[in-house]
């Protein structure tokens, strides 16, 4: 059950691509590791910043360290004592070092502690003390390294001795601490001679870091694409006395070494969210900004005999590759893996105690919680360097990742919705998802307003038609014919008005004829002259009346909604007109005989029968009259 064979340690073959800044390492076929060199700013870099901001809200300051994005110092990561504003000053240079690299919007996060590493040290130069990695169990070799370093190291320098320190002789570790001392007194000198923000150190290049962090003693041949690389890597291993068990093997084929070795199919496969296992399961990895959640599922694994072997085994298998992929992926932060529920408690012990052993060769230090009554072990592993996603992926530029696009948003008015429900619900017609841009078309139809009254006024009696594949168009054509026909009727308001005026200024032009100012010839006429003239006054304003008032009557009998209305009011208006002229007519002299009088009320009373359309005079013309009237008065007096 402990997987015996999966564990021991199979040989390992190194393949360096220096042209692309990619290596893996691989452990029998399967590719265990991933080491790539991209970006511009990298893990370990040593800067020299500036301090930008100091926020004691949060307990931490951002520097300058020269890139697009300001570097996230911590309050921890400051050394000395007291509050953060008395560590700090703005504008102070530091010297600082990258221990985690920028991922999406975050910038770097940067220390003062700054770490040298070696091949057999750890250089910590503002920390004093010596401390023995706790993968080297042997009591004895702890005590033995821990003098050495005591003997060697100068006074203020921190030490830690790295696992691969075990068994080695004092002068090799000499050897590497003198390097790492070197290193440290070249950071020095360029702080003291550069103006920040500026880049003063970076960790070797990748050929060197692969050989110090990969290269054990069960590493059996290192494959690389040039001939610099070879001559490096020889040269490396010669120093570290590692040459005689490893061999160095240059590509000379055409195409890609990472194509040859077939590594370009596991970085694609580290990319997908979908893991094959080999009994039948899978795996499903999904990052998050919070976190990683790893889903475990049995799929087609059917070969034990009973249920809860079935998913032990699909546990036990799911545990070793989620560790492999752990580091292919250099996956960091909280992890929460989803297993199979068990329900024994023994099979629970025995996934807990098989991913520790999982995890132990993993260099990033995961540290394991427990296993939760729902099936969840919660993990977390120290963050190194970009993850295999963040460099060889980007955000979708339409879903920003989600793997979803948002739809235009397409929403009904009331006012035209709540119209055509009302009539849907009186014609049983169905109602569908109201469109904005569906009444394009209908306004391009539009009857103009310079239309003829009578043809404006059968579009509007014809009922509007309704459509039933598409409703809602309806209701909003509705709706813009209903505001035509209310600007069309203004617009005849405005014309009529226009009318009506034109027709009272004739009207009071044609008064105006009949009102000539008597003289005294005129006024002592002989009845026989006076009678003939009052009855063709009477019979001219009678025609003429008639003749103004016919369109106006034709065009009110056109629309029997408003012809109560209208008609009232236009009658009043025009029986006082008539009133106006028969009452100037009726301002004829006194001495004037019976008959005259007889004659000029049938003149009055003859307007009557006319059409009851004639408007009244206005204020001005009723005036005009009056002062006629005054005028006439003042010139009989004297006759009389």
């Amino acid at each position: 059950m402990n997987n015996k064979n999966t564990n021991q340690p199979q040989p390992k073959k190194i393949v360096i691509a220096e042209r692309d800044n990619i290596a893996a390492v691989l452990e029998g076929k399967k590719v265990t590791d991933f080491f790539i060199h991209r970006g511009e700013v990298l893990l370990g870099d040593v800067y020299l910043a500036t301090v930008d901001n100091i926020l004691p809200s949060i307990d931490a300051a951002f520097v300058n360290v020269g890139t697009d994005k300001m570097g996230f110092l911590h309050a921890q990561d400051v050394m000395g004592k007291g509050s953060l504003k008395e560590k700090l000053s703005p504008k102070q240079k530091l010297i600082v070092q990258v221990v985690k690299e920028p991922t999406g919007h975050k910038g770097p996060r940067v220390t003062t502690e700054i770490s040298l590493p070696g091949r057999f040290l750890v250089l910590m130069p503002n920390e004093p003390g010596v401390s023995v990695s706790k993968k080297i169990e042997n009591s004895k070799e702890r005590a033995r390294l821990k003098a050495i370093m005591n003997l060697i190291k100068p006074v203020g320098v921190g030490v830690i001795i790295r696992t691969e320190a075990e068994g080695q002789s004092e002068a090799d570790i000499q050897e590497d601490l003198e390097i790492l001392l070197e290193k440290w007194n070249n950071i020095i000198t360029a702080a003291e001679t550069m103006t920040p923000p500026n880049l003063i150190y970076r960790d070797q290049d990748l050929l060197y870091r692969v050989i110090r962090e990969a290269c054990t003693e069960d590493t059996k041949e290192i494959i690389v694409d040039t001939a610099f690389a070879m001559n490096r890597v020889q040269n490396i291993l010669q120093n570290w006395h590692m040459n005689k068990n490893i061999e160095v093997t240059l590509y000379k084929g055409t195409e890609p070494l990472l194509v040859a070795m077939d590594i370009h199919k596991e970085i694609k496969a580290a990319l997908n969210i979908k893991v094959n296992m080999p009994s039948g399961g899978y795996l499903f990895i999904q990052q998050t900004e919070a976190l990683t959640v790893i889903d475990v599922n049995s799929g087609k694994f059917t070969s034990s005999s009973t249920q809860d072997e079935t998913i032990l085994k699909t546990n036990i298998e799911a545990v070793h590759e989620i560790a492999r992929q752990l580091r292919l992926r250099n996956i960091g932060g909280m992890i929460i893996i989803d297993f199979i529920d068990m329900l024994s408690r023994a099979d629970k012990l025995a996934i807990m105690e098989e991913l520790e052993i999982a995890l132990e060769p993993d260099k990033a230090k995961p540290q394991v919680g427990q296993l939760s009554d729902l099936g969840l072990v919660e993990l977390t592993r120290h963050r190194q360097g970009q993850s295999l996603a963040e460099i060889f992926t980007k955000k979708c530029p339409h879903c920003q990742g989600t793997g979803c696009s948002v739809i235009d948003f397409n929403f009904a008015t009331p006012t035209a919705e709540g119209e055509y429900r009302a009539k849907a619900a009186k014609l049983k017609l169905p109602v569908n998802n109201f469109k904005k841009n569906n009444n394009k078309n209908f306004n391009k139809n539009q009857p103009q307003q310079n239309q003829q009254p009578q043809a404006e006024v059968q579009e509007q009696a014809a009922p509007p038609a309704i459509e039933v594949e598409n409703p809602s168009q309806n209701a909003v054509q509705e709706v813009e014919k209903r505001e035509n026909n209310k600007r069309q009727r203004n617009n005849r308001r405005k014309k009529f008005d226009k009318q009506e005026r034109d027709l009272n200024t004739e009207v009071q032009a044609e008064i105006r004829q009949t009102e000539e100012t008597p003289t005294a010839e005129t006024i002592i006429k002989p009845m026989e002259e006076i009678k003939p003239v009052i009855e063709e006054q009477a019979k001219t304003v009678e025609t003429q009346v008639t003749e103004l008032t016919e369109p106006v009557v034709a065009e009110s009998e056109e629309k029997p909604e408003k012809k109560t209305k209208k008609v009232r009011g236009k009658r009043n208006k025009k029986q006082e007109s008539v009133e106006v002229v028969s009452s100037d007519e009726s301002a004829q002299p006194q001495p004037v005989s019976d008959e005259a009088v007889k004659v000029s009320e049938l003149a009055a009373e003859q307007p009557e029968e006319a059409p009851k359309k004639t408007r009244r005079p206005n204020r001005g013309s009723s005036k005009k009259g009056r002062a006629k009237k005054s005028s006439e008065e003042k010139i009989e007096t004297p006759v009389q």
